[in-house]
């Protein structure tokens, strides 16, 4: 029972009509596809400055921390935590908002919502 569990993939992967060779080629394709692109600097948007003042919730003061727009936009959240000091809050905030970019939204500040005191 065990040796036919493990000859079921060996036969699966050789019947398939891909090899090796060009396996590793697909997997090395959709790892670089999903890479995240750095989308050129539009409208009032030009450093990283004037994109972290829009998005709010204290970003602005972190514009500091960015080389420049391209590192803006390549800095995973795992480099913004331990050599820039981000907050995970404003890693979130910065990361979503970056990917509106990407899709075409500009920032705009959305202000946090005040929870509504019970009445007794």
């Amino acid at each position: 029972m065990i040796l036919s569990k493990i000859r079921v993939p060996q036969l699966l992967f050789s019947s398939c009509s891909v090899n090796n060779a060009s396996f590793s080629k697909i997997i090395i394709r959709n790892f670089q596809s999903k890479q995240k692109s750095v989308p050129k600097p539009r409208g009032q948007f030009i450093d990283p400055k004037s994109f972290l003042e829009k998005c709010g919730r204290g970003c602005g003061e972190l514009a500091d921390k960015f080389r420049d727009w391209e590192h803006l936009f390549t800095a995973s959240s795992h480099e913004m935590k331990s050599e820039m000091g981000i907050s995970v809050k404003q890693r979130r905030w910065i990361l979503n908002w970056m990917e509106h970019y990407r899709n075409g939204v500009d920032p705009y500040n959305i202000p946090i919502r005040t929870k509504k005191k019970k009445k007794k």
